[in-house]
């Protein structure tokens, strides 16, 4: 079980190391500009320090098993939070953009992939 944490926490890590690299064109993708130092720190604390620190916490049942039904459970919601975000943005705007679709896609996949590891524990 703890093998499936392995997808979601790469995808955290390379969105927070992504994030505090290159604040100013991570977002470029959903029609959002950080052209400001107000607005790179908060891409760098929400998109970047966030998912490190949640990547990290799914790394750490590799070293204590005893940790897995805990971090599991907050990363499926975590993910199934930012997934139904979108989702309920898109029906009250009437669409979803091509990269919105891209970032459900992928949540909904580390969600079930968490969510299975923790129900599995």
């Amino acid at each position: 079980m703890t093998l499936l944490l392995l997808p979601p926490a790469l995808f955290f890590l390379l969105l927070g190391v992504r994030a505090i690299a290159r604040p100013h064109d991570l977002l470029a993708g959903f029609d959002l500009r950080a052209n400001s130092a107000l607005s790179q720190n908060e891409i760098r604390a929400v998109y970047g320090g966030f998912p490190l620190f949640i990547g990290a916490a799914l790394l750490l049942p590799f070293a204590w098993p005893y940790m897995l039904p805990g971090v599991a459970a907050a990363g499926a919601l975590s993910l199934s939070g930012m997934a139904a975000g979108r989702i309920v943005s898109a029906a009250i705007d009437g669409e979803i953009g091509r990269m919105p679709l891209i970032f459900t896609a992928v949540e909904l996949a580390g969600a079930g992939l968490l969510a299975a590891a923790w129900l599995g524990s």
